[in-house]
């Protein structure tokens, strides 16, 4: 008896297993945030950073249920220039988000929609250009926000994706740590 409750219970775990279903999304857009550029110079001014984004998300969804669960990487590259005052100073910020996913789905058939949190860890390069020369510098830290978005399904496997994100992130060289994306990708469900 003990050995037909092993091998039932052995197979119950292993279909739970094969029922996850997995998800690659590849998206990118459009990404914009208020560059500090008081760390810098001798002013209080704020640049306006704007740019594009490209993202990679990895989720596993268990038993084909409501959540899904992903971690990601990504790569957000801004620019903005200050021409105010006698140093005008041309601005380039290269972040690295890496973070954990969970994701709330909601909808049938074709089209879903999401919610997701974002909770992770960043790491950024800042070169400022000017008059008076280059300056160039790093910072680390903390990576979180939010995201709403759409999954359209063409067929079984493949889906469009549309998302809009709304981070914060603890870094110097962002004036109030704000970041938002817009992106549109590709996905493939296996």
């Amino acid at each position: 008896m003990k050995k037909i409750l092993s091998i039932s219970a052995f197979m119950l775990i292993a279909l739970w297993g094969l029922s996850q279903q997995n998800m690659i999304t590849v998206s990118g857009g459009y990404s914009f945030a208020n560059l500090d550029a008081s760390e810098l110079m001798e002013s209080d001014d704020k640049v306006k950073g704007t740019g594009w984004r490209i993202n990679g998300l990895y989720e596993f969804n268990p038993a084909e249920g409501k959540w899904a669960y992903g971690f990601a990487i990504g790569y957000i590259n801004l620019t903005g220039d200050d021409g105010s005052g006698l140093d005008t100073a041309e601005f380039k910020v290269s972040t690295v988000p890496i973070y954990f996913a969970p994701k709330y789905i909601f909808g049938k058939n074709e089209i879903k929609g999401y919610v997701k949190g974002v909770l992770g860890m960043q790491t950024a390069r800042l070169e400022r250009t000017g008059t008076l020369g280059t300056v160039e510098a790093t910072d680390f830290g903390f990576y979180g926000g939010a995201s709403v978005g759409l999954m359209v399904f063409l067929n079984e496997m493949f889906f469009l994706n549309g998302e809009y994100e709304f981070g914060w992130m603890s870094n110097a060289y962002y004036t109030d740590g704000l970041i938002n994306s817009a992106m549109l990708g590709v996905g493939i469900k296996f």
